[in-house]
């Protein structure tokens, strides 16, 4: 089988409010820019990179705190990410973009679009709350870590089955999720619980928006986002397997849903 040429990876950093940015741009064609979740980074998006930026050009970023972005101020949470997003996405002279928020990613994604909804061109939120009932969201707070699975080839975001099958791709999201100072992931949980996107006005938000969730998902149910669906002037409810971290557990299906809405809308 013919190995396909390599893609071409440029990376950078952009300064928003004096923090400094990091991000990775690979690929060419339309702009799909990911924005990772809690256990994450822009490394953590490994297993889209070369699906994605095969069609597109991906651009993977880290937020304040995580990977190779600085957290100096302090200020953590979705508002200062979508502040970083947008300043981003200047530099990189994009729009309009497609928009993916996964898990607290989704916050990012779902604000910033309904904000600046001239500079998106679709929209994907996957595995997330934002904007659902304030009580799931707050369930998600409060949720005890199962203390048992915090260990070097398990993680509670992981499925315990996935995790048995495959040890070492349980120890490499460790490591990746261990990169950089990394905010108090019960700050970030907060901050999340206190931006209140179930009070945005959906309706006059036209941008296509796919709502990816996945069937087994504990922590962000798919019943959980029907009524953002129902919010949402251009929403569609997609459910795929897998748990919460179905792009890094099944990426191919994952993936495959995202290249499929994306070139919908071509």
């Amino acid at each position: 089988m013919a190995v396909p040429p390599p893609l071409v990876r440029r990376t950078g950093y952009v300064t928003s409010q004096d923090e400094d940015i990091y991000f990775e741009d690979t690929g060419e064609g339309l702009p799909v820019v990911l924005c990772h979740g809690l256990g994450g980074n822009h490394a953590i998006w490994w297993r889209q990179v070369e699906d994605l930026a095969s069609a597109h050009r991906l651009v993977t970023w880290d937020q304040r705190g995580f990977g190779n972005s600085t957290a100096r101020s302090g200020e953590i949470g979705p508002a200062a990410a979508r502040r970083d997003l947008g300043a981003l996405l200047d530099h990189l002279d994009l729009g309009p973009v497609a928009l993916v928020g996964q898990s607290m990613g989704g916050w990012v994604a779902l604000g910033y679009a309904a904000a600046h909804p001239e500079r998106v061109g679709a929209l994907i939120l996957s595995t997330t709350l934002a904007g659902a009932d304030p009580r799931h969201v707050e369930r998600l707070v409060t949720a005890e870590v199962d203390r048992d699975r915090v260990n070097r080839r398990e993680h509670p975001v992981l499925d315990p089955a996935f995790c048995r099958a495959h040890p070492d791709l349980g120890v490499l999201y460790n490591q990746i999720s261990g990169f950089g100072t990394r905010p108090d992931p019960a700050a970030v949980l907060r901050a999340m619980a206190e931006d209140r996107l179930d009070r945005l006005d959906l309706t006059d938000l036209t941008v296509p928006t796919l709502v990816l969730m996945a069937e087994d998902d504990m922590l962000c149910p798919p019943s959980a986002m029907a009524p953002v669906v129902d919010r949402l002037r251009a929403g569609t409810l997609q459910r795929i397997p897998g748990g919460h971290s179905a792009y890094y557990e099944t990426p191919e299906i994952w993936n495959g849903a995202v290249l499929a809405f994306l070139a919908g809308g071509e």
